[in-house]
């Protein structure tokens, strides 16, 4: 009787077990859609141009070194928004000559001491040296060792006078302080940077383009410009650079547009926007961003999109071929495979396959 007991209670458990078994299992099978972020395909009207985004940089660039090395015992100080001085930092606007930092020069100082001296004494031997030879006292190979060791003292002397004003980083220019890269008491060698500084009274838009436009750009001609950081306001100006070959990696052609900027409005790193124009209208085009693009799994060599469509309340996505047309900025033509209308995957395309249940975010 005992016996049947235990063997009845042994066998409700395995049978417990099972079924809670079954149930994890079958949890672990539910898998959850995929949060993904879609981009609704719309073609451009023909229209006499085509838009890229360009990086706002500036006119002239220039990242300050020092020339000799030793501890920082100075930067240039400035008044701050709270009326104490404080040291120049990024975004503080500098004149051409302006000190902005200088090396602990004491070593620098008995250098040209000792220099100094150096040429006092072989200018004086020198000068004794002529003397005698005026009066052929001496040979004329003393006297073109003394004449060497003068000239050689004056060299030293030169050198290290010069070492003595490099302790000085000065601003070659009127400008913006990018970046510091120092502080007082920083033990700075020869030729680290210490300051990065740039004149943004002009800036240029730096795109590219691909080979089929940049044939029909000319330099001089006007360009307009827009930013988001900026809105409703169109800044002009003109292209001044065409490079001469494509990237090797993107295969573009980097062009550049220089826009006066006086009031510093545009700053360097800003993204831009701007429509180069064509020689003729282009007919209708799908186009879509670049992080939309996958390789299929049955042509890695080809180009396929992932589609969302609603099936049975569910947001399925779908793998479907394009054929790739050009480059146009961030975004790339679809000659085929899509309509016009389709949500395409563009953020998680690399994370879905083929019919995966994937849920749209913003």
């Amino acid at each position: 009787m005992k016996a049947s007991r235990i063997l009845n209670t042994f066998c409700v458990a395995a049978t417990v077990l099972i079924l809670i078994t079954a149930c994890s299992k079958h949890q672990e099978h539910v898998a959850q859609p995929t949060p993904v972020t879609v981009w609704t395909v719309a073609s451009t009207a023909g229209e006499n141009g085509l838009r890229y985004s360009a990086n706002i940089k500036p006119d002239v660039q220039v990242d300050l070194s020092f020339k000799v090395g030793g501890y920082i015992d100075g930067i240039f100080q400035m008044t701050g928004a709270d009326g104490r001085r404080r040291n120049v930092q990024e975004g503080d606007f500098i004149r051409k000559g302006t000190v902005l930092a200088r090396v602990r020069d004491n070593e620098y100082r008995d250098r040209v001491a000792e220099a100094q001296a150096s040429l006092t004494k072989a200018k004086s031997d020198f000068d004794r040296a002529a003397k005698l030879f005026e009066n052929q006292s001496i040979a004329k190979a003393d006297y073109d060792a003394a004449y060497a060791g003068y000239t050689a003292a004056q060299a030293r002397y030169d050198q290290a006078a010069q070492a003595l004003r490099d302790c000085a980083l000065h601003a070659p220019m009127d400008g913006y302080v990018l970046k510091r890269n120092i502080e007082v008491g920083t033990l700075a060698a020869a030729g680290m940077p210490g300051f990065v500084i740039a004149d943004t009274r002009a800036v240029k838009a730096v795109f590219g383009v691909p080979d089929m436009i940049v044939g029909q750009m000319k330099m001089g001609d006007y360009q307009t410009v827009t930013t988001e950081a900026i809105p409703g306001v169109e800044f002009r100006g003109r292209l001044t650079r065409i490079a001469p070959s494509a990237d090797p990696n993107s295969r573009v052609f980097e062009v550049e547009c220089t826009i006066p900027n006086p009031d510093n409005r545009l700053k360097a790193g800003m993204i831009a926007a701007l429509k180069v124009a064509t020689q003729a209208a282009s007919p209708s085009t799908l186009l879509l961003p670049l992080n939309a693009i996958v390789r299929p799994r049955s042509d890695p060599k080809g180009y396929a999109v992932f589609v969302v469509e609603e099936q049975d309340s569910k947001q399925i996505a779908r793998e479907r071929k394009v054929s790739l047309g050009d480059v146009a900025g961030n975004s790339i033509a679809v000659n085929a495979g899509l309509q016009g209308g389709e949500k395409v995957i563009v953020r998680g395309a690399t994370l879905v396959v083929d019919s995966q249940e994937v849920r749209i975010i913003p």
